[in-house]
């Protein structure tokens, strides 16, 4: 049973989209007029094309769900890291005034190597950091100021 989710903000890859359908259209126009560099400009708009859709795929695919006694970071294309509460080790909350409950950004470790970072301006930030404290282990919680 799914618990809650958390996902990066929706404005910066509808402003990206918007970016892309602009740069299409200045490519076509560019090239329609000046035929000398025909092949060139439909590179130059497919390489930077891409790497704008990559970039906005990217923002749309990156989400976390909470289920009941474990954490599924969806990355890109499908791929899912799962990680349970038992599994994780510590959890790192950066604050500014050394209390979990002010944290400005939280990193998850499992053994010693960082699965997740939940940054303030995801989604449902608030709702996560609340679950987080209130179903992971104290002893594992840790604060840097």
């Amino acid at each position: 049973m799914k618990a809650l989710e958390c996902y990066q903000p929706r404005g910066i890859a509808k402003l990206l989209f918007y970016l892309f359908l602009l740069w299409t259209v200045i490519c076509c126009i560019s090239v329609i007029s000046n035929n000398d560099y025909f092949i060139e400009g439909i590179v130059c708009s497919i390489f930077f094309d891409m790497t704008i859709f990559l970039i906005i795929f990217g923002i749309f695919v990156y989400k976390i769900t909470v289920y009941n006694d474990q954490i599924v970071i969806r990355k890109w294309y499908g791929r899912r890291v799962k990680v349970n509460f038992d599994d994780i080790t510590k959890v790192v909350f950066a604050t500014l005034s050394g209390k979990p409950v002010d944290a400005t950004r939280i990193h998850i470790y499992k053994g010693k190597k960082k699965v997740l970072s939940l940054d303030p301006v995801m989604e449902n930030y608030d709702k996560m950091k609340n679950y987080l404290l209130e179903h992971i282990d104290e002893t594992k919680i840790d604060t840097i100021s």
